[in-house]
């Protein structure tokens, strides 16, 4: 019995045993287009069972490439899809072998169903998601911009009104076309229908610098031969009127590219400007408190830019651009007119504060790409930068239309930087090495006349060597990354130089296809503002004055981030918790000396900022309407060398799009205003709400909407809380509390097409490096 028993089980393994150790194949290959010859990115590739039941699915990569592990012997379909290109599908027949397919894809007239795009819309590829926008957002997009703010990215704020992109926390927000670092002039200019997604970095390398978020439009590499595109963006109301205005070209011939893009501002308006401050000498107390008048603030800006381009496509790229920018600002933010009540003294002081800033800033940048063999590139970039700047400010004080106090400030500014980069490339299987060598020398000369003067020549550089190597196993990604810097900075005979260590790192889980979590870590190096380091002083008005440190630090920053998100249907929901910590950071102090309150900056005990904040996110009629609601609450603790202030902000942000063939809606409020601490300054930005509506064709579209429609009187609020000079300010106008806002855009295009290949980096200078005496 025993002896059957035995052998009934021996049979039963024998039987299995070729079930239990059948070999499991994989599934490789690569999407091309089949008229032009080239890699597709983030194709949907789906493997079916024969009665069409979803097994498993991937994308392809950036190179067009994928792959489908440990696939069980059988019959499968094996089926590949993307948006403007017919779907293909394929029978599949895995044996113990590694099967692989070279796939052609055909162009079509038509995009897939919006159903198909939906279901891959967001794709997280560890170092950074993928947002690819649908067919509806697409059509009802009238530019880069507005697609942006239909996708509802969770952490991501757009001002529809300035087009200004600002994350939460406030943080530095770099947007980029290709990789190619740009301005909000070149993203406006962008057809959304040649906009293929959006890459967004949360946590971004060493790369990108000191930037929070980086924002990068991926656009069609299939571009017109001829392109004319134009835009107008105006909103009239009361006392208040803003401009913006923009016209670019493009036409291609061979393998060059020409290409030109202007875009024009106005800012203009009536407000009335008001202060309650207090001064604490050592003896007593003195209250002051500014009643406004009505004043004019104007804002003038031109961004224009001349661009060729030679290139042979997966060789080599050569571009030179000659970007010329020009800033115009008659009446300053600042610029003010009240009476002056202080206590003790029952007649007031007449005040008036006007300043007149106007530079221009000529650049020329020399970029380099070369493919070599084995999945390697280099990169070089060389950009030549000149900023030149004229300020003028008056300050009177005049007590019964007699002169008390007459303060001149008259600046001219001059600086010239070289920025020099070069980068390596490297893909190995799942993994991408960088590395790279990037050097910032600068040199400026401001000369301060009038009340105070001053003669100040600097002498800036940094230094950059790091690496970086990011890896996918399984349902993990890693990336770690090093950085060695140098900052060197010297002013007459002061000089400081400093070397530092920045690593980061980070960590992505994708238990499955809709859930994900990602940490993030890094230690940044920061280094002093140039207008901070000069000797200067500017007066402020009698009793207080700005003074430059030539004698600050640069400080150590620790940046962490946990993300969770999930993505199912019509439903997602995206969670962020942020923890920032400065060790001493530069802030602004207040001490008094010789009866006068100086204000100057110093590097501080330390700065802390904990966010966390929660998007959600419904679809309930495809992409139709769409609903996002993200409250959020953030805490900052700033701990100075004299002091400590904590303060929590919370806030709701709502954004709603609807869109029906031709008819498109859009309602966005943020409640209350957006606030932040820095110091012992605590910012509140604008009340914004916005609701637009329009008709949009291929060729042009038309929205007009209302800005703030539910508020009777504008107002922007602003606290310091020195314990010398506690200061409160605000500013309203009832003129500028409702505008009506007319948008128009219109494209044309003509002639063949090319491909071009993507400049991956762009650099630039914008810090003019000069010192006002501007009260805040």
């Amino acid at each position: 019995m025993k002896i059957k028993t035995i052998l009934l089980l021996l049979a039963c393994i024998f039987l299995t045993f070729p079930l239990a150790t059948a070999q499991q194949a994989n599934i490789r290959g690569m999407i091309i287009d089949e008229k032009e010859k080239t890699p597709i990115e983030y194709a949907t590739i789906a493997l079916l069972k024969q009665d069409s039941t979803l097994i498993t699915g991937t994308t392809s990569d950036q190179h067009g490439e994928f792959a489908i592990r440990q696939i069980a012997e059988g019959s499968y379909i094996l089926s590949v899809s993307f948006m403007g290109y017919q779907k293909y599908c394929t029978p599949v027949q895995m044996k113990d072998t590694e099967y692989y397919s070279q796939i052609m894809l055909h162009p079509s007239s038509i995009f897939l169903n919006e159903v198909t795009v939906a279901a891959r819309s967001v794709i997280n590829k560890g170092d950074r998601i993928s947002i690819l926008p649908s067919e509806t957002q697409i059509k009802s997009s009238t530019d880069g911009i507005d697609l942006l703010n239909k996708m509802q990215l969770s952490h991501v704020m757009v001002d529809v009104i300035s087009g200004e992109v600002t994350t939460a926390g406030n943080g530095a927000v770099q947007l980029r076309i290709n990789g190619i670092l740009v301005t909000y002039p070149e993203i406006t200019a962008l057809n959304p229908e040649n906009i293929i997604r959006i890459e967004y970095h949360d946590s971004p390398g060493a790369r990108y610098g000191d930037a929070s978020v980086v924002i990068d439009y991926i656009t069609r590499k299939k571009e017109s031969g001829g392109n004319i595109r134009g835009g107008a963006f105006h909103s009239i109301g009361g006392g208040r009127t803003s401009i913006d205005d923009m016209l670019s070209a493009r036409y291609t011939y061979g393998k060059s590219e020409f290409s030109a893009n202007t875009r024009f501002i106005q800012r203009k308006g009536d407000w009335i400007r008001e202060y309650d401050e207090k001064f604490i000498f050592p003896d007593h107390k003195l209250h002051r408190q500014e009643i406004g008048e009505p004043t004019l603030f104007n804002k003038k800006v031109l961004y224009s830019n001349l661009n060729y381009s030679l290139q042979e496509q997966d060789k080599y790229l050569f571009n030179v651009q000659f970007r010329y920018n020009n800033n115009d600002f008659p009446a300053g933010y600042e610029d003010r007119k009240s009476q002056l009540y202080t206590s003790g003294s029952a007649i007031p002081l007449s005040i008036y504060d006007h300043t007149a800033e106007k530079s221009h800033s000529p650049a020329l940048d020399l970029y380099y790409q070369y493919s070599l063999k084995n999945a390697q590139s280099l990169i070089f970039n060389i950009v030549s930068t000149y900023i030149n700047t004229q300020n003028t400010r008056i300050y009177q004080e005049k007590k019964e239309d007699i002169p008390a106090t007459d303060i001149l400030s008259d600046i001219s500014g001059k600086k010239y930087s070289l920025i020099a980069e070069g980068i390596y490339e490297k893909r190995t299987g799942n993994g991408q090495f960088t590395g790279g060598l990037r050097h910032i020398q600068s040199y400026t000369d401001n000369q301060y006349t009038g009340t105070t003067s001053a003669d100040v020549s600097m002498k800036q550089s940094e230094s950059f060597a790091y690496a970086e190597y990011q890896i996918k196993a399984g349902k993990w990604s890693y990336m770690a990354n090093l950085t060695l810097s140098r900052f060197y900075y010297s002013q007459h005979d002061n000089k400081n130089e400093k070397y530092a260590l920045q690593p980061s790192l980070r960590v992505t889980y994708n238990p499955v296809q809709d859930l994900h979590f990602r940490y993030s870590a890094a230690l940044k190096n920061n280094t002093p503002s140039i207008a901070y380091l000069n000797e200067v002083e500017q007066s402020i008005d009698p009793m207080q004055l700005r003074r430059g440190n030539p004698g600050l630090k640069s400080y150590y920053s620790i940046n962490q981030s946990f993300n969770a998100t999930y993505n199912k249907g019509i439903f997602s929901t995206d969670a962020l918790v942020t923890y920032d910590y400065e060790h001493n950071p530069i802030m602004e102090s207040v001490f008094y000396e010789d009866n006068i309150f100086v204000k100057t900056y110093e590097n501080q005990k330390s700065f802390q900022n904990i966010g966390f904040e929660i998007a959600f996110n419904i679809k309930p009629w495809k992409d139709h309407i769409n609903l996002s609601v993200i409250p959020c609450i953030n805490r900052y603790i700033s701990h100075g060398n004299e002091y400590l202030h904590t303060y929590t902000m919370k806030a709701v942000r709502v954004n709603l799009d609807f869109s029906y063939r031709n008819w498109i809606v859009n309602f966005t409020t943020i409640t209350p205003p957006n606030r932040n601490v820095y110091g012992e300054q605590l910012m509140k930005g604008d009340l914004m709400h916005t609701l637009m509506a329009g008709y949009k064709t291929p060729v042009w579209s038309v929205m007009a909407g209302l800005h703030n429609p539910f508020i009777n009187v504008y107002k922007s609020e602003n606290e310091n809380w020195s314990a010398l000079n506690p200061v409160k300010s605000d500013i309203h106008s009832k003129n500028m509390a409702r505008t009506f806002v007319v948008k128009f855009n219109f494209n044309l295009n003509f002639g063949k097409q090319m491909k071009s290949i993507p400049k991956t980096v762009r650099n630039m200078d914008d810090d003019p490096g000069i010192m006002s005496g501007n009260k805040n």
